[in-house]
């Protein structure tokens, strides 16, 4: 019998992949929101900068144009350094990513596909691109196999609902045009 970690356990793993899951997300929000950080906070500096021309009221502000410039382009190259760190971390530590890279990899794909539906792309050609494709068939065979899989180790309750989505699946496909595949 295979071992499976449920991953809404209620034991110390659960709060575990939780705390590597909102530590994913804010590193990634780190990495989304850095430039624009960085963007007001040099475009603060600079008006602070050219107001201190004007009234001379902070001398630590007396910098000339090439000084500004290069600190300018130092909290650009920061923040680019900071991006990259967050986001490289984040995939390390992931907890999602290590196991099926191959299914989180075209779930992402599948994600930003819906983004640019909701963006303006257009719809008919994404559906029709979702029939031919035939990822519903593919996602129900596969549930259905891996329901195949635990009804053959006698995981009746694991069985029953790897059958139940693959039917929810087939009813997906069915809605989009999708000729169904053979499950359950």
């Amino acid at each position: 019998m295979t071992a499976i970690q449920h991953l809404n356990s209620a034991d110390g793993s659960g709060r575990a992949l939780r705390a590597l899951r909102r530590t994913t997300h804010v590193l990634r929000l780190v990495g989304d929101h850095v430039g624009t950080v960085t963007v007001g906070a040099v475009t603060v500096a600079v008006a602070a900068w050219m107001v201190n021309d004007v009234t001379e009221f902070a001398p630590v502000l007396n910098v000339t144009e090439n000084v500004a410039i290069l600190l300018i382009l130092a909290a650009w190259g920061t923040a680019r350094l900071i991006e990259s760190f967050a986001y490289d971390i984040a995939d390390r530590i992931d907890p999602d990513t290590r196991d099926g890279d191959d299914l989180w990899e075209i779930a992402q794909d599948i994600q930003q596909i819906a983004r640019d539906v909701r963006t303006g792309a257009d719809h008919d050609d994404v559906r029709l691109a979702v029939q031919c494709s035939r990822v519903l068939p593919a996602v129900e065979q596969l549930l259905g196999a891996i329901g195949d899989l635990y009804d053959e180790e006698g995981e009746e309750d694991e069985a029953s609902a790897a059958y139940n989505a693959a039917l929810c699946v087939r009813g997906a496909a069915g809605h989009v045009g999708e000729k169904s595949g053979k499950t359950a």
